[in-house]
């Protein structure tokens, strides 16, 4: 059944080869862990200010983090935060073409509710809509609900079990049963329906991740190190999906940072990290199980530079020819789309638009 269904990837997410969004903008911080002048500070107005902001510049997706506590340490980062369901909906309502996404972790949602929440948004977005199928891994988030937190492979069982029946619900108009492992229905069904299938994320990067990602998503949405690791993970994810006969489209994200020279650019992510929380990175670092312990020094410095940059992602820093530069060479390496994140996020666009965007329709990436 999943593995029948149309994916709507590409058509969703319009006709630009490389698509591009934001990520984080309904968190407290949004993606980076500083006190840094410029940090987001979380607001209805702030939030559905930038939304609409990556609207009117013709980006193509927002994606919410799904949080429900914060990583501790000196400011708590992403201690306050919006529901993502609901935040979606207000977004989709003061939007105009953007693709909103949700974010979901599967543990703590049963499908029934899912499936009705999606279509209540895809109704207000009129199909602009994406879920963001997350398996749930941050403990202290999974004991405040008392969910036990599953072993790796365990929750990606539980979530293909989870999204079956999601995906059932979503293309069915006839009751149906569901006896499995983790859900026992009678007589689902979710009216109304969405108007076509929505774009799913997910980002496992694990071969349980990969496979779920075959088996169910448009778009893994990967955490990235370097280019490098890109196209490796690009090619893993590619051959994993052929053998469902399903398009899969790589995304990753990070913080940019745009400066009149590189040495200006560099300065002010200097900042960044001189504000840092060190203590919540390695908090958020611990519930991944990447403890710093683990790792050579060097090693270590270098992931708890990415967490307090870009929680864990890519940052790039640079004129807005470097910018270009780097994007280019994600697209170059198989990588279709990149979520940003930046301090503060409305200059981060502001500049974007004006000087990197002209640069990536030049190169083909973006369509003018």
């Amino acid at each position: 059944m999943t593995n029948a269904s149309k994916s709507y990837a590409h058509d969703v997410l319009g006709e630009h080869p490389f698509a591009l969004g934001l990520f984080g903008s309904n968190v407290s911080g949004g993606i980076t862990m500083t006190g840094a002048e410029g940090a987001f500070d979380l607001s209805w107005e702030s939030t559905s200010n930038l939304a609409k902001q990556a609207d009117d510049l013709g980006l193509d997706l927002l994606v919410p983090v799904a949080r429900w506590r914060g990583y501790g340490g000196r400011s708590n980062p992403n201690g306050v935060t919006y529901e993502t369901f609901t935040w979606a909906a207000g977004i989709a309502a003061v939007t105009k073409r953007i693709v909103v996404a949700a974010t979901a972790h599967a543990p703590a949602l049963h499908p029934l509710v899912v499936a009705k929440q999606t279509a209540t948004i895809d109704a207000i977005s009129g199909g602009r809509f994406a879920l963001n199928a997350v398996m749930g891994w941050f403990t202290p988030e999974l004991d405040m609900f008392g969910i036990a937190t599953k072993e790796h492979e365990d929750r990606y069982r539980f979530g293909d079990e989870w999204m079956d029946v999601i995906s059932r619900l979503w293309s069915t108009s006839t009751p149906f049963d569901h006896d499995g492992a983790s859900f026992h229905l009678k007589g689902a069904i979710s009216e109304p329906r969405p108007s076509a299938r929505p774009l799913v994320l997910n980002a496992g990067a694990s071969p349980a991740g990969i496979e779920f990602t075959a088996r169910h998503a448009d778009v893994n949405f990967a955490t990235l190190m370097n280019v490098g690791q890109g196209r490796q993970l690009v090619d893993n994810i590619t051959k994993v999906a052929e053998t469902h006969g399903r398009p899969v489209r790589v995304m990753t994200y990070g913080t940019v940072i745009i400066g009149d020279t590189e040495a200006d650019a560099q300065r002010r992510y200097q900042e960044i990290l001189e504000h840092g929380d060190i203590e919540a990175a390695r908090n958020f670092m611990h519930y991944l199980g990447l403890n710093s312990s683990s790792f050579e020094a060097h090693i270590a410095a270098a992931l708890e530079e990415h967490f307090v940059s870009s929680g864990g992602g890519l940052p790039i820093v640079g004129s807005a020819e470097q910018v270009a530069d780097r994007l280019t060479e994600l697209y170059e390496a198989g990588v279709t789309g990149f979520m940003m994140g930046g301090v503060p996020y409305s200059g981060m666009l502001d500049r974007f638009g004006a000087e990197v965007l002209p640069l990536l329709r030049e190169r083909g990436l973006r369509t003018a």
